[in-house]
């Protein structure tokens, strides 16, 4: 498992978003209050923004964040209207390494997945590779679970007309990758760079965690609520909702 935080909205610091909230994702990387399997997300970071020319750019860590000695400089230094991030807590089997670390890009594409496959092993993983093109699985650089849920949403961007249309296609090929062996935690936050997309869900197994939260700055979606003094609403089960910075756009049961 690991946690997640996204931003979108009015420019902020790095520092804002990562670093100066009482439950903060640095504070939840050593004591998350609402984790399935595991009490620390310790094997590596990484947050995602877009540049100036609204290109995402990516910094990974395979430290745990609290250890980062650039985390305070970057944090005062770098600004932008949109955020991603996630400290790893890294599933038995998948190594620490900067590939397997998130967010995960392409294009003007940003993913995070806070979750699991289990067991995800070789015959799993022939399951993925029958469905993916060699063109996509040859940038698996990776052995997470992940990594092969962010190939199967690359796979659908070609096939779908939209990117809801393609998170909505990659779900149900893993209902067929997954069928009743698998246990699947699908907690995911997308951002194309205008909007979040975000789904809470899981296939034979119980739903993680997930939050969000509209202030007059703009949206904050989150594993755990980052702040107590603030009213976070609770995604439902199962749910996929699209956001912009004022709020909710549409929403898709899974």
């Amino acid at each position: 498992m690991c946690r997640l935080a996204a931003y979108l909205g009015k420019e902020i610091t790095l520092s804002v978003f990562l670093q100066e909230h009482e439950h903060s994702l640095i504070q939840q990387s050593w004591a998350p209050k609402e984790m399935q399997g595991g009490t620390l997300n310790a094997d590596g970071y990484g947050v995602s923004w877009l540049s100036n020319e609204n290109k995402p750019c990516t910094y990974k860590n395979v430290l745990p964040i609290w250890s980062d000695t650039n985390l305070d400089s970057l944090g005062r230094s770098l600004a932008s209207q949109l955020w991603l991030a996630n400290v790893r807590s890294a599933t038995i089997g998948q190594g620490i390494s900067e590939a397997n670390t998130q967010p995960f890009s392409k294009d003007n594409l940003i993913f995070t997945h806070n979750g699991s496959m289990k067991p995800f092993n070789s015959e799993i993983k022939a399951r993925f590779l029958d469905i993916l093109p060699a063109t996509i699985s040859a940038d698996i650089n990776g052995d997470s679970d992940s990594l092969h849920l962010f190939a199967l949403l690359k796979l659908h961007l070609l096939k779908q007309d939209s990117l809801a249309n393609a998170i909505i296609g990659m779900l149900d090929d893993l209902k067929i990758i997954c069928n009743e062996t698998v246990a699947a935690l699908l907690n995911i936050i997308i951002s194309d760079g205008d909007m979040l997309y975000a789904c809470r869900h899981a296939l034979n197994g119980n739903c993680p965690s997930l939050y969000y939260l509209l202030k007059q700055d703009g949206i904050w979606i989150a594993s755990e609520p980052l702040s107590q003094k603030d009213a976070w609403t609770t995604i439902p089960n199962h749910k996929f909702i699209i956001f912009n910075h004022t709020g909710v756009v549409e929403e898709y049961d899974l």
